[in-house]
């Protein structure tokens, strides 16, 4: 009698516990059956999530924090001329985008944009950034919460100019030659990626469908957008979309450079599109919808292409190995033979389009400090020639020349002994700030 009493009791609270998991379920999924108890359930139903969330930040810094090694403690600084960074990072139940002059390490001006504003359009991870940031007339600026539904322009004081929640927003943007932003984007519905299909050897996979997107920055409403896939298809380049050697991310656009003069080798209004899982980087005119140039080269998983004269673009070569790939189990005979394939340093390649050639900048300062980010990334040429390097994987801002490293630093956190991940810092001279105000 006692067995079928232990049994019974086992069955009413595998009972009462489905029934308290479908409760939560519906309460997590957005579900008011409950009334005015819904609330309650779910405060309670988060308490042990909340309580490893703050064991974690106690004990482990959040995802958003780089340990910072003893070698990049102490910054070097040798700038001679005020540098701008405006940069994002988590803090607590804010994302804070502060902008910065290098130089003297001031903080010229800072915004805020509280969690809860994102968390009306979609639930926010706690891992989740924003970036990039882009300092606009007035001071107002325009931001994405990465691979989230949004892209926000605020005024200098943190208010609110428009939302524009049409796409996931994700990687680089940037200005064209009248003032809209361009920036690559995916199909979403209520935040998760609406997918397109292919059938590959009579199996149907669904794949990221990139878009390129120009939206107004004066008003936010989105002005074009482009499929990827119909790009390619359009232009007879499907052998392109079979080279990636992801099947469900053949594309993962990373920058959309628009052309702001014509020259010999490029129209205003094209745009440089780079594809990190194909190491590809085309040149495309939206006008006609024709792909102009197809660039391969000694790159892998390259990011952030820039025009630089009229006959050449930089390209960041991320140097990476792809680790990824699945295949077959293959039997191998034991063998002592080896090639040792080791990447130290990523680096910056020039292309010129009239030599057809790639020259690497300033490759010896990359080799000698082991500069290296497997993904992600940014640099910018200046003037003057000295070069701004985002090290993302690290966390470590770099300016370098021909003499050597002028700046090497980190953004300082609240915890010690980390430092905080870098997210796509845009950089401004004196004079370019002033032209803002």
């Amino acid at each position: 009698m006692k067995f079928v009493k232990k049994i019974a009791i086992i069955i009413i609270l595998l009972f009462l516990l489905m029934v308290w998991s479908g409760i939560v379920r519906n309460v997590s999924l957005g579900e008011r059956s409950l009334g005015v108890l819904t609330e309650p359930v779910k405060t309670f139903s988060e308490t042990l999530s909340n309580i490893k969330k703050t064991y974690t930040y106690i004990f482990k810094a959040p995802e958003y924090y780089i340990k910072t090694k003893d070698a990049d403690a102490l910054d070097i600084n040798s700038l001679s001329y005020n540098l701008y960074g405006l940069y994002s990072y988590r803090n607590g139940d804010a994302f804070k985008i502060e902008l910065k002059n290098f130089k003297d390490n001031t903080l010229k001006h800072e915004w805020n944009v509280p969690v809860n504003r994102l968390s009306e359009d979609y639930e926010v991870d706690g891992n989740d950034r924003l970036y990039p940031a882009t300092l606009m007339q007035d001071f107002d600026i325009i931001v994405s919460c990465n691979e989230r539904p949004g892209l926000l322009r605020m005024d200098s004081n943190s208010k609110e100019k428009w939302f524009n929640s049409d796409f996931i927003f994700h990687h680089a943007m940037n200005l064209d030659s009248i003032g809209n932003m361009w920036i690559p984007a995916v199909k979403h519905d209520n935040g998760i990626i609406v997918p397109m299909k292919v059938l590959l050897e009579g199996h149907t996979t669904s794949y990221r469908d990139d878009l390129i997107v120009k939206v107004d920055a004066n008003t936010g409403e989105t002005l074009y957008s482009k499929s990827l896939t119909d790009i390619f298809l359009e232009n007879d380049l499907e052998s392109l979309l079979n080279k990636s050697p992801y099947v469900n991310d053949p594309f993962h656009l990373n920058d959309i450079q628009p052309v702001l003069e014509s020259s010999n080798y490029f129209k205003e209004g094209d745009l440089f599109l780079s594809f990190r899982s194909s190491s590809l980087v085309i040149q495309y005119r939206p006008s006609t919808n024709t792909v102009e140039k197809i660039i391969e080269g000694p790159f892998t998983f390259q990011h952030d292409v820039d025009i630089i004269s009229p006959n050449s673009i930089a390209i960041l070569n991320n140097n990476t190995i792809v680790t990824q790939v699945s295949y077959s189990e293959i039997e191998f005979k034991p063998t002592n033979q080896s090639v040792e394939r080791k990447i130290s340093h990523s680096n910056v390649l020039i292309y010129n389009f009239e030599e057809d050639t790639y020259r690497p900048l300033y490759e010896e300062h990359f080799i000698k400090h082991n500069i290296f980010t497997g993904a992600e990334g940014l640099y910018r040429i200046f003037p003057n020639g000295d070069m701004f390097f985002e090290e993302q994987g690290s966390g470590i801002l770099w300016v370098i020349n021909q003499s050597g490293v002028v700046l090497k630093t980190t953004l300082k956190s609240d915890i010690e002994g980390y430092h905080y991940l870098p997210n796509w810092t845009t950089t401004y001279l004196e004079d370019e700030l002033n032209s803002l105000k």
